[in-house]
């Protein structure tokens, strides 16, 4: 056993290790807060989707790569933790997105491919010159159709080099309905997204009206051709007698069509003067994110859609921490009857590495699910098996005759090597499982890592520590205070002599 002063050294870590998970535990945010939930356990969205390119080409595992990386971003910019965005098979991703407040609009931006294009309106539908009409959700497809019939005999529509885009804002004065313009663009943009700067989307309020809009601040290039792009649209309104509107478009929806007063340059922005306080909140956080993270390299499509209610989570979570707090307890209890005093010092290092746990748990941090809690009982098993092989080596020794003290020195000494083999061969099986697995799979995988590596610590280090301080208090650790019987003493020298 190692010296008193090793020992305390060791006791004085482990104290500060403690006070350091129990800061930010409890301390740091609510305990409520601070572990992380996974999908399973607090509810949420998963979302299958499938990628395409445009035209019907075969998409890449590269491409996809890559929009999963960018999908995880606008969910990061969203605020939502730990978001699970993972490629499966060639040309699909699945999403899981655990606490979300309105799955359909966090698919709807997920989803986004997010192209941004700037095109001069050739025409438009009379609505724009007119009084608006205002629309029930219901009939907008109708809306749009008889609005496209009405702009295809339009002189500027022509087919092959022109397209019909829509704008749907909710109705001025915030009233109910929908607000739907159609507009007559060239079928390219005349300006694409690759002029804007990157994190050039943000979110401001207009100086002279107060209005919530996203500026959009563009390239030194992008500036030029901006300016050459409306400087044109002005000559051409000038002969005409027509107002220059500017169509910004994102994934083929008009998001705004100001009027254009004068060449513009690098700055610009997206507005919807229908509405008192300009974008609603929601919305212009949503374009601010998806113009930042720039566009999907295919185009998404969600196939299938899942949601996870709060109260199936909050069930799930009861009942995998219920067979924990058994499990553990059972453990202890065990360890406790079979070991008595040697119990009680292992009881008490598997409480401090069951807090450590959930410390690291918070600080790293790790997203629990279902899994993993299975993975955090496991754990638990394996720290209790470390502690019952140097206890059954420390009775032997105390049956072969030798003192407490020498017989708990010999035990971690020949105890030592077959904790360590175990424990090699459960980490390798855990690296596996999270190489060849992933979502909750590796979530299991993490959790047993880790509680296999503290269990190691608290089995060999602390527990041997806290046996150390009780010797050296001059605590009597008697045979039968540490499960050892006289009669299997006696029946272990007899068959030593013969």
């Amino acid at each position: 056993m190692g010296s008193r002063r090793n020992n305390l050294i060791v006791v004085a870590l482990v104290v500060v290790l403690l006070g350091v998970a129990a800061y930010f535990i409890f301390i740091n945010e609510p305990v409520t807060k601070s572990t992380q939930l996974g999908l399973d356990l607090q509810g949420g969205v998963s979302a299958q989707l499938e990628g395409s390119q445009t035209g019907g080409g075969k998409v890449t595992r590269d491409e996809m790569v890559q929009a999963a990386d960018l999908i995880r971003q606008r969910i990061d910019r969203l605020g939502v933790a730990e978001p699970d965005v993972r490629v499966q098979s060639e040309n699909q991703i699945v999403v899981q997105i655990p606490g979300v407040k309105n799955p359909d609009e966090v698919i709807r931006i997920i989803g986004s491919t997010a192209q941004l294009g700037f095109y001069e309106v050739l025409a438009s539908d009379p609505s724009l010159t007119e009084p608006p009409k205002v629309v029930p959700q219901d009939q907008v497809d109708k809306t749009e159709q008889d609005i496209r019939k009405s702009l295809q005999d339009d002189s500027a529509y022509k087919k092959g080099k022109t397209k019909i885009l829509f704008s749907e804002t909710p109705a001025q004065g915030g009233g109910s309905g929908i607000d739907v313009s159609g507009y007559i663009v060239h079928k390219n943009p005349d300006l694409t997204g690759d002029a804007l700067k990157q994190n050039g989307a943000n979110v401001e309020f207009d100086q002279t009206t107060g209005k919530r809009i996203v500026s959009l601040q563009l390239t030194a290039e992008g500036g030029r051709q901006m300016g050459e792009l409306t400087q044109h649209m002005l000559t051409d309104a000038a002969a005409s007698g027509e107002p220059a509107r500017l169509a910004i478009a994102l994934d083929q929806d008009i998001q705004s069509a100001p009027t254009v007063q004068e060449p513009l340059g690098q700055n610009i922005s997206i507005s919807n003067d229908g509405l008192p306080q300009g974008l609603p909140e929601d919305e212009a956080k949503q374009l601010e994110t998806v113009l930042n993270t720039g566009a999907l390299p295919v185009n998404m499509k969600v196939i299938s859609e899942t949601t996870v209610g709060p109260t199936l989570g909050f069930s799930s979570l009861k009942s995998g921490l219920l067979a924990s707090l058994i499990g553990f307890c059972l453990v202890l209890v065990l360890l406790l009857v079979i070991y008595r005093a040697l119990g009680i010092v292992a009881d008490l290092a598997l409480l401090i590495y069951a807090f450590l746990l959930w410390g690291l748990v918070v600080i790293i941090p790790i997203t629990v699910t279902l899994p993993g809690i299975a993975g955090i009982v496991l754990s638990i098993g394996v720290a209790a098996d470390a502690n019952v092989v140097i206890f059954e080596r420390i009775k032997e020794e105390i049956r072969r005759g030798k003192t407490p003290r020498s017989a708990i020195q010999a035990g971690y000494d020949k105890g030592y090597r077959a904790i360590l083999d175990g424990n090699i061969t459960t980490l390798i099986t855990a690296f596996i499982l999270f190489a060849l697995s992933s979502g909750s799979v590796r979530g299991f995988a993490v959790l047993l890592a880790i509680g296999v590596v503290l269990s190691m610590f608290t089995a060999i280090v602390i527990t041997r520590a806290l046996l150390g301080l009780l010797s050296d208090r001059g605590i009597h650790l008697s045979p039968a205070l540490m499960g050892v019987s006289k009669a299997s003493i006696v029946t272990t020298q007899q068959a030593r002599v013969r």
